[in-house]
């Protein structure tokens, strides 16, 4: 029963105020209308504007003290928008037509008299508003006594005056006049006339302004010297402002457009709208912030984005790559304060916001302070949405613009690096290579005015792709193997785009994150470093390392000089055989080069080297990573390939100027008189090689001098070898080298020349010198040893070849080398055939052994000496 009679009281009071509401608006509106016909008949328009905003003297005033005094402005406004609401309802209602002429112009007339009054009140309010506002103080929110001491900001009377205001509109015009107070008192750099300045960060907010000073603007930036460390230091200052400023409002805001405790009584008048609309004036504090934010950060003239966006099109109207360089760390400064800047918007909104519902619920249930704490978490969450979008607008863009940046520039500094430092020349740029990593969609952009144009917008950007400039071959060979040791394959040289690509992996990600456990953008993080890492291959191999590697080979000259050379040779400066000293240095440089490439970008299990294996493995981009690792292989194997090309060229110059030396010169020794010095007679007439020396003759030389020579160059080449190349690959080399020298020595003796007694000894000293020289290194070198064995027949009595021939056991020459061979080169023994007039005819000891040995001389008929090759020596065994 007790409850029953409580409903039944508290639904009796509702009615008691809905009759008290509904007469006080018929009362109100009666006076309105009595005030619009007095207007009307005596002709004489009421001054509401002046009446109501205090510019009249009360006593003059024919307006109810209701509208024109101000302790009065809270009730007023809730009977005006009382009023307007009538007006509204009537306005969308068809009951209009059954009214008589005299009632509908009566209607009209006091609501035309209405939006006046309104208007004049409004307009009050608000400039009581800014007037406040404007005197500043101290934000004191520990009590509303506080806020009326000197030096404080009276936000008590803001807040009267907004919930006054709220009556008009749901408040639009006071966030307008709030959020425009805000941003001009607080940020002049930002929203002030005449602070323009160099860096872009100032600007006008009047909407007057017309394009020639726009223009004149520019022209002053253009003039002035950009200045990094001035621009840090503003970007700096304007960032922790914005942190300041917002953090700050944000308090006054929740204090000064929530709910106030007058709102949630009854009041005096009835009118309880403001209150009523409660659940909706908890979200208005958020609503502000968020129009505050907005016109902060996104004003399209003068919001913190507009102006970095004019200080980055500052740095582009200059064109050249210095101010490109500088954007690039004024990109990185940007990201980085404005990633700070969130952080504490999205903190400051979270603390400063939602703990404004719980004050003044102690007039409200427990089912509506719930009510009111859900929607503003909400609403919240709202702002936290805008406060992430509207980073998200100004770091994508930026992003984009970075990276066509970063990318465009780490392609100049490299090319810069070559031509300037190293004194090379480039060609002009080739066809862009397709990359698989980065598929292109409006082409690359060639020209630094057109980015510089396009970045400021920051949108719609193609993703710039380097042009393949290679090194100018023709300029290469020119300078010879001199200027490119002190040129591009300077260490200097070499190392300085490793420097700049690196500084670009470190600024990306700055921008972008460091992937897992580091913030950002993993994907996008992993597509950054994939791009610039797929740049820095395309340019360190195509463009720089691989036209030297052809230039190199091509600067070879296969080809021997045309003159035998002179033998005995001078050793204190032996031949180079064709391979300059310099070549190997060459080489050696550009493996060290390849070494470094991979050791400072690709840094694969170095852990905390912060490289592109260590940082795509960070983001988890198998993708990325795959791709990388495919990049990386191609990058190797060509250049792998393009150095087997020009260390084969090298092998057959050295074996063009094995022969030259070694037969040409030995041969021409012999046909000058050049055997003289070894103490043999009549060598001017020999016309059967070196070792064709006649029986009885002296030996003062231990080899001849074509083989002492040889020898001596070869030792010098073999320590350059050794230098440049890796022990596998030296040992590869020298292995191959043996296997030539072989082949010219044994080709040269089979096919034409003669061996004595007495030469066969001067060929075994020459074999055995030969032999040292090959065994300097090498896996496999078994072909001088059987070449030992078969010299052995030259040196043997007729009588005695054919157990030399067969052996004990049937393990003579025969089962060792082949019977062949060992006919083969039998064969070449002076003795073994002699001239008969103008044939040649073999000695009858030969054809004795030939028939007792049972089989046919392999000499009768054409001898392929490829099948007595080292390569065939080594299949064999």
């Amino acid at each position: 029963a007790a409850l029953k009679i409580g409903q039944q009281l508290e639904l009796a009071e509702a009615k008691r105020r809905q009759c008290e509401s509904a007469s006080f608006l018929i009362k109100t509106w009666w006076m309105m209308e009595n005030l619009a016909e007095q207007e009307e008949l005596s002709g004489e328009e009421i001054q509401v504007n002046e009446e109501v905003r205090g510019y009249t003297p009360h006593s003059s005033c024919k307006m109810d003290p209701l509208f024109t005094k101000v302790e009065h402005s809270l009730e007023a406004a809730r009977a005006l928008k009382a009023l307007r609401t009538v007006v509204k309802s009537r306005g969308n209602s068809a009951s209009g037509s059954l009214l008589d002429p005299g009632a509908i112009r009566r209607f009209e007339v006091t609501s035309r008299l209405i939006q006046r009054t309104s208007a004049a009140l409004e307009a009050r309010l608000l400039n009581s508003f800014s007037e406040v506002y404007s005197e500043g103080g101290v934000y004191d929110f520990s009590s509303e006594e506080a806020a009326s001491r000197k030096g404080r900001l009276n936000w008590v009377l803001l807040r009267e005056l907004a919930e006054a205001l709220m009556c008009f509109d749901s408040g639009r015009s006071l966030h307008k006049r709030y959020v425009h107070m805000v941003v001009t008192s607080r940020f002049p750099e930002l929203f002030n006339d005449h602070t323009k300045d160099g860096v872009g960060m100032g600007g006008d907010s009047g909407e007057n302004d017309s394009n020639e000073e726009g223009g004149s603007d520019d022209e002053d930036v253009d003039a002035g010297e950009f200045d990094a460390d001035e621009t840090r230091s503003k970007l700096s200052s304007l960032f922790h402002r914005v942190t300041e400023v917002c953090t700050a409002e944000f308090s006054l805001i929740a204090h000064v457009f929530g709910t106030s405790s007058t709102s949630s009584t009854s009041g005096s008048s009835g009118y309880d709208s403001f209150a009523s609309s409660s659940s909706g004036a908890d979200t208005i504090p958020l609503q502000v912030v968020r129009a505050l934010l907005q016109r902060v950060i996104s004003d399209p003239r003068n919001g913190l984005q507009a102006r970095i966006n004019d200080l980055l099109e500052s740095i582009d109207k200059r064109g050249d790559f210095l101010a490109g360089a500088k954007k690039l760390d004024t990109f990185v400064v940007i990201h980085e304060k404005a990633a700070g800047l969130f952080i504490l918007l999205k903190e400051s909104a979270e603390q400063m916001l939602i703990p404004m519902a719980q004050d003044n619920d102690g007039d409200r249930s427990s089912g509506e302070i719930r009510s009111k704490n859900e929607a503003n978490a909400r609403a919240v969450s709202s702002l936290i949405q805008f406060l992430t979008s509207q980073e998200i607008a100004l770091s994508d863009g930026h992003r984009r613009g970075y990276l066509n940046l970063e990318l465009r520039l780490l392609h100049h500094e490299c090319c810069n690096a070559l031509v300037n430092v190293g004194g090379a020349k480039m060609l002009k740029p080739q066809n862009i290579e397709e990359e698989p990593t980065r598929p292109s969609r409006r082409g690359s952009i060639d020209n630094f005015g057109d980015l510089a144009n396009k970045t400021g917008g920051a949108t719609g950007l193609a993703e710039y792709r380097a042009p393949i400039m290679p090194l100018d071959k023709r300029h290469l060979k020119k300078g010879r193997f001199t200027d490119l040791l002190n040129g591009p394959l300077k260490q200097a040289v070499l190392r300085q785009p490793l420097i700049h690509a690196t500084d670009s992996l470190a600024r990306a990600r700055l921008m972008f994150g460091g992937g897992q456990g580091g913030g950002g953008y993993v994907d996008s993080t992993a597509r950054v470093i994939l791009a610039i890492y797929s740049q820095m291959c395309v340019f360190y191999g195509q463009s720089f390392l691989f036209p030297i590697i052809e230039s190199l080979g091509e600067m070879l000259d296969i080809n021997p000089p045309s003159t035998p050379p002179s033998l005995p040779s001078d050793d204190s400066n032996p031949h180079n055989l064709g391979v300059d000293e310099s070549f190997w240095v060459c080489i050696e440089r550009i493996h060290t080069a390849a070494k470094s490439f991979d050791r400072e970008l690709w840094a694969e299990q170095r852990e905390g080297s912060v490289r592109v294996w260590e940082i795509l493995v960070g983001t988890g981009s198998i993708t990325s990573l795959t791709l990388a690792k495919d990049r990386r292989l191609r990058f190797f194997q060509e250049l792998e390939e393009k150095g087997e090309a020009a260390i084969l060229r090298a092998l057959d110059t050295l074996s063009t100027h094995i022969q030259w030396i070694l037969v040409t010169g030995g041969e021409s020794m012999l046909a000058t008189g050049g055997g003289k010095r070894l103490g043999l007679p009549n060598m001017t007439s020999q016309s059967n090689g070196p070792y064709n020396i006649p029986g009885g003759s002296s030996l003062e030389a231990t080899n001849s001098p074509a083989v002492k020579a040889l020898t001596f160059c070869l030792r010098a080449q073999f320590i350059n070898i050794q230098n440049a190349l890796t022990p596998q690959s030296s040992s590869a080399f020298w292995t191959a080298l043996s296997m030539r020298l072989y082949d010219i020595l044994c080709a040269r003796l089979l096919q034409h020349y003669t061996v004595t007694t007495v030469g066969a000894v001067i060929l075994s000293r020459d074999v055995e010198a030969l032999r040292s020289v090959a065994m300097l290194t090498g896996t496999d070198h078994s072909h001088w040893d059987m070449l030992r064995e078969l010299l052995t027949l030259y040196m043997t009595p007729p009588d005695a070849l054919k157990t030399m021939l067969v052996g004990p056991d049937g393990k003579g020459l025969f089962a060792r080398a082949g019977k062949d061979q060992s006919l083969v080169f039998m064969s070449r023994r002076n003795d073994y055939r002699y001239k008969s007039g103008q044939v040649w005819r073999t000695n009858n000891w030969a054809t004795g052994l030939l028939e007792e040995l049972g089989v046919q001389d392999p000499t009768d008929g054409p001898v392929n000496i490829g099948l007595y090759s080292a390569e065939n020596q080594r299949n064999k065994s």
